[in-house]
């Protein structure tokens, strides 16, 4: 094999982009796209300064060159399915431009609300740790010695406690590591449209998640609508896209549903992955004749409550976990002390 190629195979090995250079990425080209270049100057303009790797934008170009999409291109960089997806509409109803500015701002706001969601969840898991620590040296340590010297009963509820602690610590553990594993290999067995039934069924992660869909697809659709596009021509460039996801097989669904006689937003209350508003304001929409315009309003509505409610559980997290933690603690006090108060009455 010729020296270059294995050189090419070598860097298309390490070509994914981290979160961080995902997001420099999509603001270094939205904001060249905004000043006229072109996709292709752009790659040029980002391997001339460096900004981005170099085996990174030679992929690209590659590709590009050969002849393939600019955005099916970047699903191999590590960029979710549903960033190539606005992609590959926005060289559709050509605002590329301004929906990458939107992918920016939502990659924006998600990594704050995962920083803060680690911020806020940090020191209540390393406080349950050091519970946990402590319980075990109880356990291993001073248990022993103050059974030795009869100031405690094996038998009292407490000690039992604290001497089965850390089996029940493991079975917590494997239970939660088993439901999510069950879970992950329960829903690789079903397609997207049931993923997202099920998904949407959870409590408070459902909600959150509706609301994520109505956004996402409302934007979508609004831009589509804003150009002039039918219902029919939009259903199947959702059915068309090169990456398999749930709007392609939506639009598999809704096509199907259209041959039976329902309309476009008749067919969206059922299915449950949508908040119950997005199928009236479509039915309105249509009567007005501003559809485009009524979906990407609706859309930026959707996009603060979804991070509104983000805001509120992040809030909600903290304050449960100390609960626990200040239940653990009061039930250790409990289970070592009272036996140690009773071994003393009856010495006494």
């Amino acid at each position: 094999m010729d020296l270059s190629i294995i050189k090419h195979l070598k860097k298309k090995k390490n070509i994914k982009l981290s979160s961080i250079q995902q997001q420099l990425f999509i603001q270094l080209l939205a904001d060249l796209l905004s000043n006229g270049f072109t996709i292709q100057e752009s790659l040029m303009f980002m391997k001339k300064s460096r900004s981005i790797s170099e085996s990174v934008i030679d992929y690209l170009i590659d590709k590009m060159e050969r002849g393939e999409s600019f955005y099916g291109s970047l699903a191999r960089l590590g960029f979710k399915t549903t960033i190539v997806t606005q992609i590959e509409f926005a060289q559709t109803h050509g605002d590329i431009a301004g929906t990458l500015n939107k992918i920016k701002q939502h990659m924006k706001l998600v990594d704050k609300q995962q920083q803060n969601f680690y911020k806020v969840i940090s020191y209540p898991i390393l406080l349950l740790l050091f519970l946990t620590v402590v319980l075990i040296s109880i356990r291993q340590v001073l248990l022993p010695q103050l059974m030795t010297n009869g100031t405690i009963q094996a038998d009292n509820i407490g000690i039992k406690f604290i001497r089965q602690s850390p089996y029940y610590i493991l079975t917590i553990l494997l239970t939660l590591t088993s439901m999510i594993l069950l879970t992950r290999w329960y829903l690789s067995k079903k397609t997207f449209l049931k993923k997202a039934e099920f998904i949407a069924k959870i409590p408070l992660v459902g909600n959150l998640y509706k609301e994520y869909n109505s956004a996402f697809f409302a934007l979508e659709w609004g831009k589509l609508f804003s150009q002039g596009l039918e219902i029919k021509m939009v259903i199947q460039l959702m059915r068309g896209t090169d990456q398999k996801s749930l709007m392609s097989e939506l639009a598999e669904r809704i096509e199907e549903q259209s041959m039976s006689g329902y309309t476009f937003y008749e067919q969206l209350p059922r299915f449950s992955f949508f908040s119950p508003e997005l199928s009236l304001i479509i039915q309105q929409g249509q009567i007005k004749g501003n559809l485009g315009k009524e979906l990407i309003l609706y859309s930026e509505l959707c996009w603060q409550h979804f991070f509104k409610r983000m805001e509120k559980i992040i809030q909600w997290i903290q304050p449960i976990i100390f609960l626990i933690v200040a239940l653990l603690v009061v039930s250790i006090y409990a289970a070592m002390l009272l036996p140690i108060y009773g071994g003393m009455e009856d010495f006494l």
